[in-house]
Order: C-alpha cells, then structure tokens, then sequence
C-alpha cells in the first residue's frame, strides 16, 4: 500500500467522521448560542440553562440523523474492505 493510498484512505476518514459529527455540533452550537444571549438578556446566570437544553437537543439530532450516520459508517466501512482486499492480491 503506497504513502498516497493511506493519505487518501485518512482523509475519506475524517470527511465520513465530520459529516457524522457536524449535525450535533452545529445544533449545540446555536443552542449555546441561544442560551448564552438569553441569559444575557434576561441575567440568569443559571448553570443547568446552558447544558439541559444542549443535551436534549443533541440527543434528539443524534436520533434523527441516525439513518444517516449508519449509512455512512457501513458505506466507509465497505470501501475500507474492499481497499484491504485489493492490497491483498
């Protein structure tokens, strides 16, 4: 296996890894982002407002990118497979 094989086999890694990962991070981020103005607005600097919220709705973005995840992590999984078997021979 050649140095551009596995440079390219690490890069499709992290890009199936950030596209599984960005949907939580980008819905925590304006979460935050949400919570951070209201409590400055309103000067409610309770602890529990910034991470309750966060949790649920990550958690529910989690649920409903699932299919999606799956589907990415079986098709990276695939290619990977079939990447080890044709070094193989």
């Amino acid at each position: 296996m050649s140095a551009e094989q596995v440079i390219g086999m690490t890069q499709e890694l992290f890009l199936v890894a950030l596209l599984v990962a960005m949907p939580a991070l980008v819905v925590s981020l304006i979460v935050g982002l949400v919570v951070s103005v209201f409590q400055t607005v309103t000067s409610i600097q309770d602890q529990t407002l910034s991470y309750v919220p966060r949790i649920i709705l990550v958690g529910l973005v989690i649920v409903a990118t699932l299919g999606f995840s799956l589907q990415q992590g079986v098709a990276f999984t695939r290619r990977m497979i079939g990447y080890a078997a044709g070094s193989g021979s």
